[in-house]
């Protein structure tokens, strides 16, 4: 098949993906070997928020490359007629696969493919691992419940590991749950996930991980499409209408859009100096922890040791028994965070020039990490990751 060469071509290529995946589903229960399902990942690009068709494909020709994707990376990239719309080819040469590259929003991008999973993912973990100029989109259980109700939930996945923050004995007595993994489908799934965040149950390790939706297109039974959504933003899709699709993702991705540049108009603290009084601006972020930290040592060494997912450097002080300091930069975009830690919250600075993001990243891997109940509220005391 020919590369595309504008946006309209490849929506006709990616619905007649879609479509061809729906129908083998639906006749065979199972997709060809070599039928693939549309996947679409949500990647943030904070500092080129302001570039141009130019500097865009500048960045890309820098990154997909073999220092960032590893030795056996073998990329092309290929401009189109369209404005910030780009086809990058990768693999073997006798076996090429494709992402389409959407910059149209210069800081939020759409990355389309109809690659195989395991040779797709990798390399966007790490374009976003092994850069600062990427990262993922993140988000958190309420907003996966709200998008939930865009469409029809048709199932759902909860991915927890307290394992990766380990600062509790899991040998001891009532010591929390370590690892909770499950994938739910059909028109049941809301109800077994009220049933496991209920008390007595699971609710502290029930993150939610992935919402199925099928979604239509003004109330059209022919325009539908089955979409899987992740927290880590990525979109798998097939069905009839890849223009229901695209829709479908465009709306998450605006609202998400807006409620990052309002992270960063809440939460970036600004000093300021004048007539000899010094002035702040802003406010931090306040993550109230629904039990205490057990080992808030132990925490702060893992959620500030730079590694994946929270890449966050930093060096907790200690200053007070029960209390830490952290200066850290983040690792996505290389300004400096701050935090101050009790064994009951958090309080996290975003400095001039931070990534709202960047909160999100944090908030969410707590959430998968630590405890699906953990909070995040304003001055005001109220939610900011609100539905």
């Amino acid at each position: 098949m020919a590369l595309p060469n504008t946006r309209r071509e490849l929506a006709q290529h990616l619905e007649q993906v879609m479509s061809h995946a729906y129908a083998q589903l639906e006749e065979r229960q199972r997709l060809e070997a070599d039928t693939s399902l549309v996947k679409t990942y949500l990647v943030e690009a904070h500092r080129l928020r302001a570039a141009d068709h130019d500097r865009t494909l500048q960045l890309i020709r820098a990154t997909f490359v073999a220092d960032v994707l590893g030795r056996r990376a073998d990329t092309r990239v290929h401009e189109t007629e369209d404005d910030r719309f780009f086809n990058v080819e990768f693999g073997r040469r006798d076996e090429q696969d494709v992402l389409y590259v959407d910059a149209s929003n210069p800081r939020f991008w759409l990355v389309h493919s109809t690659a195989k999973s395991n040779d797709v993912d990798p390399i966007i973990e790490k374009l976003v691992n092994n850069t600062n100029e990427f990262d993922h989109v993140w988000i958190p259980i309420q907003l996966l419940m709200r998008i939930a109700q865009f469409g029809s939930l048709r199932g759902l996945g909860l991915d927890y590991d307290r394992r990766e923050v380990p600062d509790v004995d899991f040998e001891a007595p009532n010591a929390p749950v370590e690892f909770l993994k499950i994938q739910l489908w059909g028109n049941r799934a809301g109800d077994v996930l009220r049933i496991l965040k209920q008390e007595g149950a699971f609710p502290d390790a029930t993150t939610l991980s992935k919402v199925k939706v099928k979604y239509f297109l003004d109330n059209v039974p022919e325009n539908f499409c089955i979409a899987d959504i992740k927290y880590d933003g990525k979109v798998t899709g097939r069905g009839m209408s890849y223009q229901s699709y695209i829709t479908l993702v465009t709306n998450l991705y605006r609202d998400y859009q807006r409620r990052i540049e309002d992270y960063e108009r809440r939460f970036t603290v600004t000093f300021r100096s004048a007539e000899d009084r010094l002035s702040v601006e802003g406010e931090p972020l306040n993550v109230r922890f629904t039990q205490p930290l057990p080992n808030l040592e132990a925490f702060c060494e893992r959620v500030f040791s730079g590694s994946i997912p929270f890449r966050l450097m930093g060096l907790p002080i200690q200053t007070g028994r029960q209390n830490f300091r952290v200066n850290a930069i983040d690792l996505h975009v290389g300004r400096r965070m701050s935090f101050e830690l009790s064994p009951e919250f958090m309080r996290v600075y975003l400095a001039p020039g931070g990534c709202g993001n960047s909160l999100a990243r944090l908030y969410t891997n707590l959430q998968h990490y630590y405890n699906s109940q953990v909070e995040a509220v304003d001055g005001s005391e109220q939610l900011a990751f609100q539905p």
